[in-house]
C-alpha cells in the first residue's frame, strides 16, 4: 500500500465498526451467553485497571484528575471496551489505531510487532486538539495480532506558541506545536530514548510530557498481560469473537432504542461570543433528524472556516462530542464503544468552521465542539422527552472557564498546564430535582477537580478561596447546580504566564430547557500589583472569601483591577498578583414561578441565591430576618408576574417581522458570515458515512 504523505482523508471516515472478519464470524457460533457475560465483565475490569493506573502514574492535571480514556480495540482498530468518563474518546480513539492498521502493519520500514508502542496527538486523527495525546500497544498471542490497548489523556502542554496546551492566537497549524500522526516510539518493550528526547525538547514541560507517556505505556502493558493470560485460558477464537460481539450487541441495542423514539426534526442554533480573545459572533446551526432507527446530523447554516484563527474543528471532533450526549445520557445503559455509531449519520458543509481543512488551526477546537454539544443537549431533551422524561434534563455548564499557564514552579521545574477546576461545573437541573453543585465536567463526568493543597504543592499559586457562589446557575422550577468560584494568588516565583480559555462572557453559553433560565455569563477579574500578600501578612480579616464579595465590591484589595472576557491572552502575572475565575453552574429546568417557595428559602439560608433573585425571579414574599414565607403575598406576586407576561405577548408574525429588522453591529459580525444566514455561498458536502 502506497503511503499517504499528509492527511489520510479516507481513514478518518471510518468511525463506524469495520466489517466482520471471517475469524470473527466463525467465532460467533461457539459463544455461550454465560461465558460472554463473564468476558465482558473481565474486559471492563481490565480497562478500569488501565484507567486507574494511568491516573496514578501521570503528572498532568488531566492525567491525575480523570480526563482519561483507556480502551481495548479489535485487531482492526474498533474500540470495543473502554473505561472512561470522557466520552468523546470512546469513539475518537479508534482513528489513530485504524491508521496504524492501515499504514504500519504491512509497512516493512515500520511494522507492528509484539513489544511495540505507538504515540499520537495529531487532532486530525484524534479529533480534538494537540493537547489530547494517546498511546497504544498491539497485543499478540502466538505471533497473531489479536487486539490493541491504549490510553488517551489530555496532557497539559504540546509546545505551541502559547503555554498550557492551547494557542489562543494561532494563525495556522504550524503555531500549534507538536502534531504527531501515529508514530512508533517503542520496540521490544522499551521506549526509544531518541524520540522521547525529541518530544521533551519540543515542549515547555518535558517532565510532564514524558511521565504522561510512560504512565500510558505502563497501564497498557498491564492490560496486555491480563489479556494474554485470559486468551491462554479461554482461547484466541473465543477472545476475538467475544470482542466483536460486544460491538454487534451494542449496535443492535442502540438501533432498537432509537427506533422507539418519535420521528421528527429538531433544530437548534447555537452561538459563541468570541473568536480566540476577540469578541465576535459565531453561529453553529444544528439540525437533528430522526427517522426509523437512525439519527442524522446536518449543519447547513454554520459560520465559515477561519483560515487564520484557531476556532475551527475537524468534523471528527463534532461526532466525538455527539457521543458525549449519547453515551452519558440517552444510551447510558449501553457500553460506550463505536458500535453506538451504527445509529448516526452526518453531513458537514464544506468551508465551515466545523469541517476544518488544509492548514487551518484547530487549537481552540474544544470551544465549537462544546458549543455543538450544548445544542445536542437541547435537541436531545426534546427528542427523548416522550420516551424517558426523567432523562430529558437541562445542560451542565458548557462554556469553559479555564486558566492556562506556563513558567517555573516553586521547585525550579518547568510547568505548563490548565487548572483542574474545569471539572467542577454544576450539572443541569432535572425534571424532578435540582442539579448537583460542583458535579464535574459534562464531557468527563467521572473526573475530579483536585484538592487545593495538592494543586498548590507543585504549582506556583495559593488559593485565596474556592467555593460555590450565588446565582451561578440557571433558575427554574428546578435550578441547576452551583458552579465553583476561586481566586489564585501568584506565589513562590517571580512571575507566571497566565491566560484564560472559554466563551460566554457577552451572553450565556448554556441555555435552560422547558422554560428554565440560562447560566449567567462569566468573566475574569485580575489585579496586577495587588497588595493581597501584604494583607495576608497583616492578618487582615476582610479579605474576600467568595466571588460574591468581589461582585458586591467588598474587597479591600488594592492594585490595577481588570475585568476580562474568559478568553484572555497569555500575559505575565507577578508574584502577589491575583486572578479570579468563575466556573459556571448548570442550566435551569421549567418555569421559575413554579418553584417550591421552600426550596428558594433553603437556597437563601445556604447562600446559593440572592434576595434580589428570590423576589424578582421566583417572586416570593418572605421576612428577610426569619426567612418565613408569606404564602398569600407570594401567590399574588406570581399571579401578577404571569399577567405581565401575557401583557407583553404578541402574535408570532408580528414578533418575527420586528425581529428580522434587528442586526448586530458590523464589527460583531466580522467572522459570522452572511447575516442572518452565514452559510450563503458555502458549498454543501456529500452525504456522511
Amino acid at each position: 500500500m502506497s503511503m499517504v504523505y499528509g492527511k489520510d482523508l479516507e481513514v478518518v471516515q471510518r468511525l463506524k465498526p469495520e466489517p466482520m472478519t471471517l475469524e470473527e464470524a466463525a467465532a460467533q457460533e461457539g459463544l455461550q451467553d454465560v461465558d460472554y457475560e463473564i468476558f465482558v465483565h473481565k474486559m471492563n475490569m481490565i480497562a478500569q485497571e488501565g484507567k486507574e493506573t494511568t491516573m496514578k502514574l501521570g503528572a498532568s492535571s488531566g492525567m491525575r484528575w480523570g480526563d482519561v480514556a483507556f480502551g481495548i480495540y479489535t485487531a482492526q482498530g474498533d474500540l470495543a471496551v473502554v473505561a472512561t468518563g470522557i466520552w468523546f474518546h470512546a469513539v475518537l480513539g479508534q482513528l489513530p489505531v485504524k491508521y496504524i492498521v492501515k499504514h504500519w502493519v504491512d509497512e516493512p520500514s515500520v511494522g507492528v510487532r509484539e513489544g511495540d508502542s505507538f504515540f499520537f496527538n495529531d487532532p486530525f486523527y484524534g479529533g480534538v486538539h494537540g493537547a489530547d495525546m494517546g498511546l497504544c500497544v498491539p497485543v499478540f498471542h502466538q505471533e497473531r495480532l489479536v487486539c490493541f490497548v491504549g490510553a488517551i489523556v489530555h496532557t497539559g502542554e504540546c509546545g505551541g506558541t502559547d503555554p498550557g496546551g492551547v494557542c489562543i492566537n494561532a494563525r495556522s497549524k504550524y503555531d500549534e506545536g507538536l502534531l504527531v500522526p501515529p508514530l512508533k516510539i517503542g520496540e521490544n518493550f522499551a521506549l526509544k530514548e531518541d524520540i522521547l528526547t525529541m518530544f521533551a525538547s519540543m515542549t515547555r514541560d518535558p517532565r510532564t510530557m514524558i511521565l504522561d507517556i510512560k504512565a500510558r505505556l505502563a497501564a497498557s502493558r498491564i492490560a496486555q498481560r491480563r489479556i494474554v493470560k485470559f486468551i491462554e485460558q479461554k482461547g484466541r477464537a473465543f477472545f476475538v469473537g467475544a470482542l466483536r460481539r460486544v460491538l454487534r450487541v451494542t449496535g443492535e441495542a442502540a438501533r432498537k432504542k432509537v427506533s422507539r423514539l418519535n420521528d421528527g426534526v429538531f433544530r437548534q442554533p447555537r452561538f459563541m461570543d468570541t473568536v480566540g480573545p476577540e469578541a465576535a459572533l459565531v453561529k453553529l446551526d444544528i439540525t437533528l433528524t430522526k427517522r426509523g432507527d437512525r439519527i442524522k446530523l446536518t449543519f447547513e447554516d454554520t459560520s465559515p472556516l477561519f483560515p487564520d484563527k484557531p476556532m475551527n474543528t475537524y468534523f471528527q471532533g463534532i461526532i466525538g462530542l455527539a457521543m458525549v450526549y449519547f453515551c452519558g445520557w440517552f444510551l447510558h445503559d449501553l457500553p460506550a464503544n463505536n458500535g453506538l455509531l451504527e445509529i448516526l449519520e452526518w453531513e458537514f458543509p464544506e468551508n465551515a468552521l466545523i469541517n476544518a481543512k488544509g492548514d487551518a488551526p484547530t487549537s481552540l477546537a474544544p470551544m465549537p465542539q462544546v458549543c455543538f454539544a450544548h445544542g445536542m443537549f437541547l435537541c436531545g431533551a426534546r427528542l427523548i422527552y416522550h420516551l424517558d422524561p426523567l432523562r430529558a434534563v437541562a445542560s451542565w455548564f458548557q462554556g469553559f472557564a479555564i486558566p492556562v499557564y506556563g513558567g517555573m514552579n516553586q521547585w525550579g521545574e518547568p510547568i505548563a498546564d490548565i487548572t483542574p477546576e474545569i471539572n467542577a461545573t454544576g450539572c443541569g437541573a432535572r425534571p424532578d430535582m435540582d442539579g448537583v453543585s460542583g458535579a464535574g465536567a459534562f464531557f468527563a463526568t467521572m473526573s475530579d477537580c483536585s484538592d487545593v493543597e495538592t494543586t498548590e504543592s507543585d504549582r506556583p499559586f495559593v488559593y485565596l478561596f474556592r467555593n460555590y457562589f450565588k446565582n451561578s446557575y440557571g433558575h427554574g422550577k428546578f435550578r441547576g447546580g452551583s458552579g465553583v468560584g476561586f481566586g489564585l494568588m501568584m506565589h513562590h516565583v517571580p512571575w507566571v504566564a497566565l491566560g484564560g480559555l472559554g466563551y460566554g462572557s457577552k451572553f450565556p453559553a448554556t441555555m435552560g430547557i422547558f422554560g428554565g433560565y440560562a447560566v449567567p455569563p462569566v468573566f475574569l477579574q485580575t489585579v496586577h500589583g495587588s497588595n493581597v500578600k501584604a494583607l495576608l501578612q497583616e492578618g487582615a480579616s476582610a479579605l474576600p472569601a467568595t466571588l460574591d464579595q468581589l461582585y458586591e465590591d467588598r474587597n479591600p484589595e488594592e492594585g490595577a483591577r481588570g475585568f476580562h472576557h474568559i478568553a484572555l491572552n497569555i500575559q505575565p502575572f507577578l508574584n502577589g498578583d491575583t486572578f479570579y475565575v468563575p466556573v459556571g453552574g448548570g442550566a435551569g429546568y421549567g418555569d421559575a414561578l413554579e418553584r417550591d417557595p421552600s426550596s428558594v428559602l433553603k437556597d437563601l439560608a445556604e447562600g446559593l441565591v440572592t434576595p434580589w433573585a428570590a423576589r424578582n425571579i421566583y417572586r416570593i414574599a418572605y421576612d428577610e430576618q426569619t426567612l418565613r414565607l408569606d404564602p398569600e403575598k407570594t401567590a399574588a406576586l406570581r399571579k401578577e408576574a404571569r399577567a405581565q407576561r401575557l401583557a407583553q405577548a404578541k402574535p408570532y408574525g408580528e414578533f418575527e417581522a420586528e425581529w428580522l429588522q434587528l442586526r448586530p453591529k458590523g464589527a460583531v459580525l466580522k467572522y459570522y458570515g452572511a447575516f442572518p444566514h452565514p452559510s450563503l455561498g458555502l458549498q454543501a458536502a456529500g452525504p456522511g458515512m
